[in-house]
């Protein structure tokens, strides 16, 4: 399938390459939203910057920024 961000109509490919187009945000915009959204909530924007395991497993973008490692706490990320 083909989608087109939202944003900045970017277009990429997952899975089979059709003619149906779908709507989402890219990674890039993705991770742009993000860091401004933590930032409003006075957290530190660092979505997708970490260069080893996060130790902050109660945030809740947690699993998106760190999806190699979501079962690394115990039982998994906090709820």
């Amino acid at each position: 399938m083909r989608y087109i961000c939202i944003k900045c109509d970017v277009i990429w490919i997952i899975g089979e390459p059709g003619a149906e187009l779908s709507g989402g945000l890219c990674d890039r915009c993705i991770t742009q939203y993000v860091r401004e959204k933590q930032k409003r909530q006075g957290f530190d924007d660092c979505f997708r910057k970490a260069t080893e395991i996060c130790s902050k497993i109660e945030c809740s973008y947690w699993e998106h920024c760190m999806p190699a490692y979501t079962n690394y706490a115990e039982g998994g990320k906090k709820g």
